[in-house]
């Protein structure tokens, strides 16, 4: 097998998907000039279309059906390859999958169908790709180009995009659908939404099926092939486990919280994230915000990769993105002694939940990349969950929950059940466990309250853990924005918001009541109205009522461990940074339990620098960032990088990039204290242990 995968860290694509002449007559592809950019991008691994969005090619296929780029009178992959190979540049076949527009305006019958039997169609702002299906015929004419360019062009690694099962009505689709599952394949998006366990696990046992064949196939001519999937982190973990690596595009946020999640899901898979949005080619950002963008994926373990529209439509090459690239990825490379050999600093779980995906969807996209970018509510709370971690400065991983063991668990100081709906009963008792050996948990709203095929429970299957009993959903103030707010009804002291007011919280909220000994905290005051075309108060979301008596934060003790149950959607209300005292609640909820890691980051600005936290062996290495770059087109602008705390000695400590510097550290009995200087972009800390 081609290893390249890992080690490469500087991947680019160009980003060309081409419709025939005229429209991009691809006349004046020069391989000097592409070499040239290369040695100008400082790159160590390309990906090259073979077959893109249009189902063009750009080698001569035998396949029939198969219709090569117009413009291109060569076999173009042939000398890009070669090319490839005399420089040890890792060479990564692009092949697109489901979007193929020149096959499904030649093979109709190949299309994705709605239900009334038009073809599904990605209808973007500028581009309208039409999408065919994989249990059609299609499905071979894609597995024989595969067999091709890996027979001639020996790639080191092949890259499949578009590869999801988008749900078609096709009459292959239908059949096989009513054969596994014994009634018709749902239509309307109501009967959609009520089946879409058994219409999930169809569409995903399809790309399995077709994942499996591919691989068979492909490898029966090169076993050392390499073979990744786009998006992989957001697919389940029994696709994930069937690649030798992992890719995917940024759709957490931004770089640096899509990094962390792709990290975590790919440990031992070298994942590597390659964000389109960090060039417009024509429209160019500043260096510093590229060299923002591909350190923010670096510095939280992933390997860096980019793909721009640089190729203009005669086929030359736009160089100013060769160069900002360039100068960006020079910048990595100064990094990569310290990038490699790591793992990150375990102090915050957030259990991440396969089974958790397709509860409570608004809507089931048939196109199977939209349903991935538009996400669902448990990626949301986990994004909400790492960006509380983030603004407490605390290290923080994300736990898929298959990988979850009792060891594992151990490791950490703090677990976060981010609306993980579904929690089976061999999950439950590790977090019983867990708890009961002296660790914290903090859960939000309606983490434990659905089984897997999409039924509600009466309780959470961690009632029991979290303290609570009987729980129901209240939405009938969602018109309201804010469905209720919190007061403190205990002696403890709460920072923020609590301290002085009464905070709201969004859509929907819980109703269930402490059991035994649990302790409630706060409670949910109700909106003195429900918004209706009869009912508001001013003009924005009517204020505080009555007090209802539900609890809305309720603290457990179980055995050695505590527990928060937080009975509103907390996690996702992070995410959506219209709510501003969930950082607060969060910090006091860890203050509460003298939750101390064994290092972190103390910064009057927690939301300008972010910091990642990986050790070593023999060292801890730290990595910051400055936002102001990103925010303000790249301007530099110095910012103090606040301290290093560490729970033990350390034997020195030195500032290693952008230059190296010996820093001052003050230890006592309680730990250590680094001195961090101030930074204008970024900088690599190593603390020796």
């Amino acid at each position: 097998m081609s290893t390249k995968y890992t080690t490469t860290k500087r991947c680019y694509l160009i980003d060309h998907h081409s419709p025939q002449p005229p429209d991009v007559p691809l006349g004046h592809l020069d391989i000097n000039e592409y070499e040239s950019f290369f040695d100008t991008a400082n790159i160590d691994s390309l990906m090259v279309y073979c077959k893109d969005h249009w189902g063009v090619t750009y080698y001569p296929s035998n396949v029939p059906g198969a219709r090569q780029h117009e413009g291109i009178k060569k076999d173009w992959i042939g000398e890009v390859s070669s090319l490839l190979k005399k420089k040890d540049i890792e060479f990564v076949a692009y092949y697109c999958i489901e979007y193929d527009e020149g096959a499904a305006r030649s093979f109709p019958d190949w299309r994705v169908r709605r239900p009334d039997g038009s073809g599904l169609i990605r209808d973007d702002e500028f581009a309208k790709w039409s999408l065919c299906c994989c249990q059609s015929g299609y499905r071979e004419y894609c597995l024989q180009q595969l067999e091709e360019i890996v027979s001639r062009y020996t790639p080191d690694a092949l890259f499949l995009d578009i590869l999801g099962s988008s749900l078609c009505y096709c009459s292959s689709c239908r059949r096989k659908f009513e054969e596994q599952y014994h009634y018709p394949l749902p239509e309307s998006d109501e009967a959609v939404l009520e089946h879409r366990t058994d219409i999930m696990q169809f569409l995903n046992n399809n790309t399995m099926e077709f994942l499996a064949e591919l691989k068979q196939r492909v490898k029966a001519i090169d076993p050392k092939l390499a073979v990744t999937i786009n998006f992989s982190c957001h697919y389940p973990q029994e696709i994930r486990d069937m690649l030798e690596y992992q890719f995917s595009e940024p759709l957490l946020k931004d770089n640096w919280f899509s990094a962390a999640y792709a990290r975590d899901t790919a440990v031992g898979q070298y994942p590597m994230l390659a964000p389109g949005e960090a060039s417009q080619v024509y429209n160019y950002s500043s260096a510093n915000e590229y060299i923002y963008d591909l350190s923010s994926i670096a510095a939280q373990g992933c390997r860096a990769g980019m793909y721009s529209g640089s190729q203009h439509i005669d086929g030359t090459l736009d160089f100013q993105e060769a160069r900002l690239i360039g100068t960006a990825f020079a910048e990595i490379r100064k990094m990569e002694p310290h990038l490699t050999d790591r793992t990150p600093v375990k102090c915050v779980g957030i259990v991440q939940s396969d089974l958790s995906m397709s509860i409570n969807l608004p809507f089931l996209h048939p196109d199977a990349i939209l349903r991935m970018k538009r996400h669902n509510p448990h990626q949301n709370a986990v994004l909400g969950a790492m960006q509380l971690c983030e603004h407490a400065k605390l290290p923080f991983m994300i736990l898929p929950e298959r990988t979850i063991t009792d060891e594992l668990l151990k490791q950490f100081q703090v677990l976060l059940l981010p609306e993980v709906f579904v929690i089976q009963e061999d999950i439950a008792e590790m977090l019983r466990n867990y708890a009961d050996n002296g660790g914290l948990i903090i859960s939000s709203g309606q983490s434990g309250l659905w089984d897997a095929d999409s039924s509600r429970r009466p309780a959470s299957s961690i009632a029991d853990l979290l303290g609570i009993g009987h729980t129901e959903i209240h939405t009938e103030y969602k018109a309201n924005r804010w469905s209720a707010y919190l007061k403190n009804v205990s002696q403890r002291d709460f920072s923020g918001l609590l301290s002085c007011t009464t905070p709201p919280v969004s859509e929907h909220f819980m109703e269930t009541e402490p059991a035994g000994s649990a302790e409630v905290l706060l409670h949910l005051i109700l909106p003195c109205v429900s918004c209706d075309d009869r009912h508001w108060v001013n003009w924005w979301s009517p204020p505080p009522g009555t007090d209802s008596g539900y609890p809305a934060l309720i603290r457990n003790t179980v055995g050695s461990g505590i527990t928060f149950y937080l009975a509103f959607d907390f996690f996702t209300m992070a995410s959506t940074e219209e709510f501003s005292d969930t950082g607060s609640l969060f910090e006091d909820l860890l203050a509460m339990e003298n939750i101390k890691p064994v290092l972190y980051n103390r910064t009057k600005t927690p939301d300008i620098i972010r910091t990642a936290y990986f050790e070593t062996k023999d060292s801890y290495i730290i990595h910051q960032i400055s936002t102001i770059p990103k925010h303000f087109h790249g301007q530099l602008s110095p910012v103090e990088g606040g301290t290093l705390e560490l729970k033990c000695k350390i034997s020195g400590a030195e500032m290693v990039y952008p230059k190296k510097k010996t820093l001052e550290i003050c230890t006592d009995t309680d730990g250590t204290v680094v001195m961090l200087p101030e930074l204008s972009l970024q900088q690599i800390i190593v603390c020796k242990k």
